[in-house]
């Protein structure tokens, strides 16, 4: 008897610790954190030599729900640098791809070198005031990538210095580096390799091969306050990403 009336009372309990754990589950899935967002723009010059450009916004590079993409599509900015060349701002619009969304425009007949920018004011999420930016870079030879390497329009943002030994990122905010900061390498798996910068805001990612890789980045001003269309917040959170293309030829070191 006193078995079966252990088993009748922990009936009950077992259910309520089930909701409990199913309601907190819940709540925590509706709350994520929009930094695990990214603002991913990537540049395709392979279609009959009609470039194209796509804007994703989701963790991974690759259309998403597009449950947050309407700031973007409403706030962002666009451009497309080339070398000695004044960038021309780029028009997005909404595309969808077996359901899922993202941004998408027209960049003409393009060939290497040339970068892509976005920036764009997200808004406010859970309190907190959220910027975004992305950088694409395509070259073909190390020499190119000095006249496209940092942008004019990101306060945040990931800066390819160089190629040598690997290559050579370093983290600008506001036009300061950005020490002891981490970047994310982002593989086409879907597995991560965290990375922290030196007191100089640099670090040497060794890639040994010729190809595209995607970084992000993030910063935070815990402390910033104000207004933001009628609405307060307090904190800040800047998203930066960089991906950048190039061939066997960029990466041999310059004479």
């Amino acid at each position: 008897m006193r078995t079966n009336n252990c088993l009748f009372h922990l009936a009950p309990n077992t259910k309520i610790v089930s909701a409990l754990v199913f309601f907190f589950l819940l709540v925590s899935s509706c709350i994520t954190p929009l930094y695990a967002h990214n603002l991913w723009i990537i540049g395709d010059t392979d279609k009959n030599g009609d470039g194209t450009v796509h804007l994703y916004f989701a963790h991974h590079v690759g259309p998403s729900d597009g449950n947050y993409l309407e700031p973007i599509a409403k706030r962002g900015k666009t451009w497309l640098q080339t070398i000695n060349v004044e960038p021309n701002q780029i028009k997005l619009n909404e595309a969808t791809e077996n359901g899922l969304k993202y941004l998408k425009g027209n960049i003409g007949e393009i060939q290497a070198p040339f970068a892509l920018d976005h920036s764009s004011l997200y808004g406010i999420y859970h309190g907190r005031l959220d910027f975004f930016y992305g950088r694409y870079i395509q070259v073909n030879k190390a020499e190119e990538l000095s006249g496209l390497a940092e942008s004019h329009h990101l306060p945040f943002q990931i800066v390819p210095v160089g190629i040598e030994k690997g290559l050579l990122l370093r983290v600008m905010f506001f036009s300061n580096p950005y020490p002891r900061s981490e970047v994310i390498l982002l593989a086409s798996d879907g597995t991560e390799k965290k990375f922290n910068t030196n007191q100089k805001g640099e670090v040497i990612i060794p890639i040994n091969k010729s190809g595209t890789y995607h970084f992000c980045a993030y910063a935070f001003e815990h402390d910033a306050a104000g207004v933001f269309e009628y609405e307060a917040f307090k904190g800040i959170m800047y998203g930066s990403t960089l991906t950048i293309n190039f061939s066997n030829d960029a990466k041999k070191e310059p004479k």
